[in-house]
């Protein structure tokens, strides 16, 4: 092998190794922008939810569900996203005498009702519900019967008439239990027109 063969020989092995090394160099960005892809992407991330209806609001999938909020309510309410514990000072009544009696009707209809009525919902609308999810739910659901009560006795005293306590009491039930109903179809109907834009 003469000399001008050695020479080009070693160009050659210099132009493979530099052709190698540039594709190492690109093949290890993709995997620093894979890798930063997936650390994005296995962080847990749950997008905020923002139902604007009359009765009902979910804030997070994590099971804040807030029922009954009224249509003046939320004309002064610019972004339902704030945090739970100012929300809960959204609608607060003094406890009533009503309380002691139908919160165990209502407690009632909601833990045997509630999970089949989410169920039933779900399937209608073809939005999944989880275990967990649903749970929420109806704990959320539980834990605002207490002012429900007293906003629909406010209500009734202020707008109607009734001449003994079972009609004001079936009034309050009546109306928390349509409520519940038609707050949850109306967050089936609305979760799934916003993940639809969302995606």
């Amino acid at each position: 092998m003469n000399m001008y063969d050695w020479n080009k020989y070693i160009y050659e092995i210099q132009q493979a190794t530099s052709k190698q090394s540039e594709q190492i160099r690109l093949l290890e960005e993709r995997i620093a922008i894979l890798e930063k892809q997936i650390q994005e992407n296995s962080k847990p991330t749950v997008d905020k939810i923002e139902y604007h209806f009359d009765q009902l609001k979910i804030e997070r999938l994590d099971g804040t569900l807030h029922i009954g909020l009224s249509p003046n309510e939320l004309a002064n309410i610019d972004d339902l996203g704030i945090p739970t514990m100012q929300m809960s000072n959204v609608q607060q009544h003094p406890p009533s005498t009503l309380n002691q009696n139908l919160i165990p009707t209502l407690n009632n209809f909601v833990n045997q009702q509630g999970p089949e009525m989410i169920r039933s919902l779900s399937q209608k609308y073809n939005k999944p519900i989880d275990k967990k999810l649903e749970g929420d739910m109806i704990h959320d659901i539980l834990g605002q019967i207490p002012n429900r009560i007293a906003f629909y006795e406010k209500e009734a005293r202020e707008k109607h008439q009734f001449t003994n306590r079972p009609e004001l009491e079936s009034f309050i039930v009546d109306h928390i239990k349509k409520e519940i109903y038609h707050s949850l179809q109306r967050f089936m109907e609305t979760t799934d027109s916003e993940e639809g834009e969302a995606t």
